[in-house]
């Protein structure tokens, strides 16, 4: 089986273990622990899950060597059986016959060594189209969003509410420029863009105290870079797509996200 598919296997199956064992630290510690705790120790699961650790003693390289040695084991007990011949003719046959899988290998689902390499091989080409695709898709799909947000989004005119903005990005120690517009077509607040961050809500007709929640919040995701650490789950997810627990993974992320950013929101109001 091709080495990097077997190290993404690897790392997958240590992965699903961290993730489980995280979830069950979040359920008995989940009053004892902040949300920005429970947000950021995700980032052990993705290390993990991108940095391979003593792949010599990894535990699906374990696997491997064990059926590896299984399969020699029964290629040799099989030949054992058979009767030796004693002239040339019929040892170049037995040779011809042994490399190729007998009716008895074929019946324990082509175990041999030959088959497993070759089945490793077309498994590594699907893993990587199915990753490739999913990543851009993601891409497009996220760029087509940001486009279709943008093209109906119109920039605020209120002075008042720039202003505050202006104040509040201050306070929270952001110096860059941040753009406020408004369309009506989005569900809720949200930061787009990260070069040029653009801060979109649903309406400007908000209560001071309100708007200041929302800003705050959009701008504490920007300051913890929170896009970035998106994105690198996203691209977690199109790496190991067919672990299901990543996709868990995900959505728990998501949610502690939220939840950091408005607890950090009520600790400064």
């Amino acid at each position: 089986m091709n080495l990097i598919f077997q190290t993404i296997l690897s790392m997958s199956l240590s992965g699903s273990l961290l993730i489980l064992l995280l979830l069950l630290g979040g359920m008995i510690l989940k009053n004892r622990l902040s949300r920005q705790w429970q947000y950021y120790i995700w980032l052990i699961v993705l290390i993990r899950l991108w940095f391979p650790f003593g792949p010599e003693v990894s535990l699906m390289g374990q696997v491997y060597q064990v059926a590896e040695q299984n399969s020699v084991q029964s290629n040799l007990q099989a030949a054992s059986k058979k009767p030796v011949m004693e002239n040339e003719a019929a040892a170049v046959d037995l040779q011809e016959a042994a490399a190729w899988p007998d009716s008895t290998d074929m019946e324990n689902g082509f175990f041999t060594s030959e088959g497993m390499a070759l089945a490793g091989k077309y498994l590594w080409l699907i893993w990587l189209a199915v990753a490739l695709g999913m990543l851009i898709r993601k891409i497009t799909v996220y760029q087509s969003y940001i486009k279709y947000v943008r093209a109906g989004a119109e920039p605020v005119s209120d002075v008042a509410l720039l202003d505050r903005l202006s104040v509040t990005a201050q306070q929270m120690g952001i110096g860059r420029a941040m753009e406020l517009c408004v369309n009506p077509h989005v569900a809720s607040p949200m930061l787009v863009g990260y070069f040029h961050p653009c801060i979109v809500l649903p309406c400007a007709d908000v209560q001071e105290s309100k708007f200041c929640y929302m800003v705050m919040h959009e701008l504490t995701h920007y300051k913890r870079r929170d896009i970035l650490y998106k994105w690198l789950v996203q691209l977690t997810v199109c790496l190991h797509w067919f672990n299901p627990f990543v996709y868990w993974m995900r959505r728990e992320m998501e949610r502690a996200c939220e939840f950091s950013c408005d607890e950090a929101v009520v600790s400064q109001m």
